[in-house]
C-alpha cells in the first residue's frame, strides 16, 4: 500500500466561489432577497454535491463520522429551498435560514471537535461559532439578511479552501499490482 498526500481542487474552487459570493453580497447588499435566493440556492447546492461526493470518495479511508453527510444534506436542503420558488424564499428566508445556519453551526463544531488534531479542525470549529452567530442574527435583524449570509458564505469558503487545498493521506493499493506483474 501506497501513501499519498492528496488535495481536492474541486472542494478548494467550491470554496473559493462561496468566499467570491460573500464579497459580492457585501459590496451589494442591496440586492433583492429573490436574487440572493438564486444565487446562494445554487451555492449551497453546488457545495452539498461536493461535499457528499467527498463524504463518499474518503470516509473510510479518513474516517469522517456521519456529521460531515449531515452538513451536505442540510447545504442541499437550504440550496433547493431557495432555488424552489425564491419568491416565497425571500419572504421567510431569514427566518429558515437562521434556523439552518445554526443547526449546520452546530454540526461543523461536533465535527471539529471530533476531527480534534486533523488538519483544519480548527476551521470548522471557526466556521461552526460564524454559522450560529449568522443564524441567531437573522432572527433579530432580518432586514440585515444580505450581510449575514455574506459572513456566512465567506467563512464557508474559507473553511472549504482550507479542506481542498490542506493535502490528505489517501492509500492507494498498488502493491498488488506490482505483486502481479
Amino acid at each position: 500500500m501506497d501513501a499519498t498526500n492528496k488535495r481536492d481542487w474541486g472542494m478548494f474552487a467550491a470554496g473559493i466561489a462561496l468566499i467570491i459570493a460573500g464579497f459580492i453580497f457585501l459590496l451589494a447588499p442591496g440586492l433583492t432577497l429573490v436574487s440572493i435566493a438564486a444565487v446562494a440556492g445554487v451555492m449551497f447546492l453546488v457545495v452539498g454535491a461536493f461535499d457528499v461526493y467527498y463524504y463518499a470518495r474518503y470516509r473510510k479511508v479518513m474516517d469522517y463520522t456521519g456529521w460531515m453527510l449531515a452538513s451536505a444534506i442540510c447545504d442541499i436542503i437550504l440550496g433547493i429551498m431557495f432555488l424552489v420558488n425564491p419568491i416565497i424564499a425571500a419572504e421567510v428566508i431569514p427566518w429558515v435560514a437562521g434556523a439552518f445556519m445554526a443547526a449546520y453551526g452546530i454540526f461543523e463544531i461536533v465535527a471539529g471537535v471530533q476531527l480534534r488534531g486533523v488538519v483544519s479542525w480548527g476551521w470548522l470549529i471557526a466556521g461552526g461559532i460564524v454559522s450560529i452567530l449568522c443564524g441567531v442574527c437573522f432572527f433579530i435583524w432580518p432586514a440585515s439578511f444580505a450581510i449575514f449570509l455574506a459572513f456566512f458564505l465567506m467563512m464557508r469558503g474559507v473553511t472549504l479552501a482550507v479542506a481542498g487545498a490542506t493535502p490528505h493521506m489517501v492509500i492507494s493499493d498498488t502493491t498488488a499490482h506490482h505483486h502481479a506483474a
